[in-house]
Parts: C-alpha cells; sequence; structure tokens
C-alpha cells in the first residue's frame, strides 16, 4: 500500500510539473531605462534583442500588473553565446505613476540575484571599475572561488549581479528568500520539486566576496521542466534582512517569467499556497490570444504565467 501511494504521489507530481513548460526573461523593474539599458549593454556587454520603445499606456498591459493610468516601456537583452533557454533581462520602466524605489539588499528576502558566466571576466571587471558600479564584494576588486575568479556588484537598481569567469557563457536567476522550507512547500503547487535545502554555510570567502560578511546562507534549486535552468533560491541568516514588499511599478521589483498551461486552472492552487494575484481583478489578462497572469510569491518575488495561444 505504501509503495502504491508512492507511486500515486509520483505520477500527480509529474502531471502538475508538465503545467510548467518552460522560462522566459528575468524582468527588471527599474527607475531609469536609459541608465539601466547602458549598464546590462555597455558595462556587461548583453546583447539587444528588442530595442526600447516609446512609453504606450497599452490597457492589457496595465491590467496585468494592476497599473491602472500607467505607461511603460520596455527593453530586452541576452548573454551573448549563451545555450538556449538561458534567462534573459527584460527591463522596464513605468511613468505616470507613484513608484517608490526598493533598493534591495542581497539578503533581504525578495531582492534577485542575476548569475552571469563570462569568457572575457577581466574586460567586465575592468568596465564596471570604471563605470563606478556599486561593488558588494568586500575590498572591492574580483576574488578566486573554487579556482575561478567571482565579483558580485549591483546595477542601479540594486538588482545583484553575481559575475563568475567561464568559458560556458550563460545567465541564471536566484530570488532570496525568507525560508527555504517554506518557500519549497510553496512552490510545489507550481508543479515543481525544489532540493532539500543544503547545510548552513558560513565560508568567510563566499560570504566577503557577496558582500554579505558575517552571514550563513543555504541554498535549493528547483528545475524548470522544458528548460536547460532552474529557479535558484537562498536564505541568509545571522545577518539584519528586511523583507521587500514592493509593487509592479517599484523599481527593484523581480519578475520572472514562467511558460505555462492552464494557468486559470492553476490560480486557485497558487492562492492556497500563500500566493497573491496581481494582475487586476484576480484573473488572467488576454493578451493576443494567450493568457498571462501575475502573481506574488510568499517573498516578493513576482510570477509572470504566460499560456501562449495556437500557433497560427
Amino acid at each position: 500500500m505504501k509503495h502504491l501511494i508512492a507511486m500515486l504521489c509520483a505520477s500527480a507530481a509529474l502531471v502538475n510539473a508538465q503545467e510548467i513548460t518552460g522560462i522566459g526573461n528575468f524582468s527588471h523593474i527599474v527607475a531609469d531605462l536609459d541608465k539601466s539599458l547602458a549598464f546590462y549593454r555597455d558595462v556587461l556587454g548583453l546583447e539587444v534583442v528588442t530595442p526600447p520603445r516609446p512609453f504606450d499606456g497599452n490597457p492589457a498591459i496595465m491590467k496585468l500588473g494592476d497599473t491602472p493610468g500607467a505607461q511603460s516601456r520596455m527593453t530586452q537583452l541576452k548573454m551573448p553565446g549563451a545555450p538556449v533557454g538561458s534567462v534573459g533581462v527584460e527591463i522596464i520602466e513605468y511613468k505616470d505613476i507613484d513608484r517608490k524605489p526598493a533598493h534591495p539588499r542581497f539578503q533581504d528576502p525578495g531582492a534577485a540575484n542575476f548569475a552571469l558566466r563570462v569568457r572575457d571576466f577581466d574586460g567586465v571587471a575592468e568596465r564596471l571599475k570604471k563605470s563606478g558600479t556599486h561593488v558588494l564584494t568586500l575590498g572591492g576588486s574580483p576574488v578566486t572561488i573554487n579556482g575561478a575568479h567571482s565579483f558580485f556588484v549591483q546595477d542601479p537598481d540594486g538588482f545583484v549581479v553575481e559575475l563568475s569567469e567561464s568559458q560556458n557563457p550563460g545567465a541564471g536567476f536566484e530570488a532570496t528568500v525568507d525560508n527555504l522550507d517554506r518557500t519549497a512547500e510553496a512552490y510545489r503547487a507550481l508543479g515543481l520539486q525544489p532540493t532539500a535545502p543544503n547545510a548552513w554555510n558560513g565560508n568567510k570567502a563566499m560570504t566577503d566576496n557577496a558582500g554579505t560578511p558575517g552571514a550563513q546562507f543555504r541554498q535549493s534549486r528547483a528545475p524548470i521542466p522544458g528548460a536547460a535552468g532552474a529557479i535558484s533560491f537562498i536564505e541568509f541568516k545571522d545577518i539584519d534582512r528586511k523583507p521587500l514588499h514592493t509593487r509592479t511599478q517599484d523599481p527593484g521589483t523581480p519578475i520572472l517569467q514562467l511558460n505555462v498551461r492552464g494557468v486559470e486552472a492553476m490560480l486557485p492552487k497558487l492562492k492556497a499556497a500563500g500566493f497573491t494575484v496581481v494582475s487586476t481583478g484576480g484573473a488572467p489578462v488576454d493578451l493576443g490570444g494567450g493568457k498571462i497572469a501575475l502573481m506574488r510569491d510568499p517573498n516578493n518575488l513576482f510570477l509572470e504565467l504566460i499560456e501562449r495561444g495556437p500557433a497560427k
């Protein structure tokens, strides 16, 4: 009987996991798109995929993020040479609506870390130094961790960027959470299966590199069906933490895009697990044949659930 129950649970988990079919971009809500674009394109060396467009007041976008009356504009970038399925960056700026910059710290639940693996590490590090970018790494210079150069900085809106040296360029995403165990429980409602948290780690070289001296941290990963990567989660202790609670339009708000099936049917399960529907009226928005809903997880990470319509 126990074996049968285990098989049924595993089958149910597989069905749920199939609701997520892939990962999209990591969206940054920023105070000044032009300034952020210069940072990601000219300093970090990312490649522009979608050039900036003018501000507009698209009614569907207003409903998606519950930003009535606001105008927005955006641009998209990707890491050159990164494999298909790697996380890209989408920079979004709002206007004609109240905005409160979050200025997150790495250890604050709700903060986000964009991890970049680059070949020309020295070149990027030199551009970061010349640009006056805020460096988190103690001493202000790259360090060597496990035989590779590494460096932590913050972009103009406080998003953490982890830069590491690698011959295999790519990008990843990590969210800072209040409690990994509760986070894992919540994300199982999405059909994901986060790994068990690893042991608390207080390695001085690593915490000094991340700009969190004296802290301990532990991590977990949730593989994304249909994608090469995963959502990574990190929890800190023994350091001051201030949970974030931002709105869609506030600079410093992180949004991760997930491709899904049956978004409308997913919402009740997610709300029961502690997620909040941000979209106006608590319902998905119809965008060009597909449906999209914006959710906030218990840690203030926003998830944009995208259900695409049939190909034409």
